[in-house]
């Protein structure tokens, strides 16, 4: 079961759906991130629409589904970032509005109040008001800020300053490439950056929590990219595209593929889950097309039990 609800998280989080050319989201992801995903079409895909509605009505508490349930959004990007210390990394969360709306203030200060914020301070950063605390024991967000019909959150005062400042993900050559093999018109779009190898040290941690190796080639490859297609609330599919630095370790990069697909066809049997994929090779880059059906029941419970839950290195 555990295996399942990573693969659905990796089909969220490791989660963007988006034409490149014409993300609102985007422009405010730094390319200091080493994975970002969007995710559009919120409103107007039938697929995409029932995930947001089951999050929104999910038994846990969340100060973020208490604002998307009450405005509406049209694109949501999510960015991670290396963290010091015990915590896997820091995010990013950015929101793009339906034109018009505007989230109230009480609910942006839930984002980042906890129980120990005394109050909520500003400074002024590229001619924006940010609002931040101080708090130390902050949670997912300790600082947010409003950029016309677009909220941008942040787990730190510098990475929101950073994504005010550019240069943006999708001005860099990884993502250029990515975006040269990827279909960028499906619901969800993943990249993931391991040019200085930022994907593997996030990765290893969490394989030792997971208890499994997800890519033994990590280290050979130059980025990852996914781009998925939410059918509906059973449905998903599309392809992970694994891109190597060389061609030198394209066989074990393969060998990974082949491998990953062949335990989410053995885990998803298991959950009585129909999962079909291939494994294609073309130069230095290597495709897993995949197509799943059967997913809603798992998608309800991982929700009831947090998705950022399984990145926690503290959590059981």
């Amino acid at each position: 079961m555990k295996f399942a609800y990573v693969l659905c998280l990796l089909l969220l989080v490791t989660f963007v759906p988006i034409f490149l050319e014409a993300s609102e989201t985007l422009q405010f992801v730094p390319e200091s991130c080493f994975s970002v995903v969007t995710v559009s079409n919120v409103q107007s895909d039938k697929g995409v629409g029932w995930l947001i509605d089951a999050w929104i009505n999910s038994p846990r508490e969340s100060p973020l589904r208490d604002l998307l349930s009450s405005v509406p959004a049209r694109e949501i990007s999510v960015a991670l970032f290396p963290a010091e210390g015990s915590e896997t990394f820091s995010m990013l969360l950015v929101v793009t509005l339906n034109k018009g709306k505007k989230a109230e203030k009480a609910l942006l200060d839930k984002l980042i109040e906890t129980p120990l914020t005394v109050s909520i301070q500003t400074t002024s950063h590229k001619n924006t008001t940010i609002f931040y605390t101080t708090a130390e024991d902050a949670g997912d967000y300790s600082a947010y800020a409003v950029v016309q019909n677009n909220v941008l959150a942040a787990a730190t005062l510098d990475i929101l300053k950073t994504s005010l400042e550019g240069p943006t993900v999708g001005q860099g050559s990884a993502y250029k490439n990515m975006s040269a093999v990827l279909t960028l018109s499906q619901d969800g779009l993943l990249f993931t950056n391991n040019s200085n190898s930022q994907f593997v040290q996030f990765l290893r941690p969490l394989e030792d929590k997971w208890g499994m190796s997800l890519l033994l080639s990590a280290d050979y490859l130059q980025w990852m990219g996914a781009s998925f297609d939410f059918v509906d609330s059973q449905q998903v599919s599309g392809k992970f595209v694994f891109q190597g630095k060389d061609t030198s370790h394209i066989e074990d990069i393969q060998d990974d593929a082949d491998f990953m697909g062949e335990t989410f066809k053995r885990k998803f049997i298991a959950e009585k889950i129909d999962y079909k994929g291939e494994v294609t090779v073309n130069g230095k880059t290597v495709v897993l097309n995949f197509n799943i059906e059967g997913l809603e029941s798992l998608w309800t419970k991982l929700f009831a039990q947090g998705v950022l839950s399984l990145f926690s290195l503290d959590a059981d």
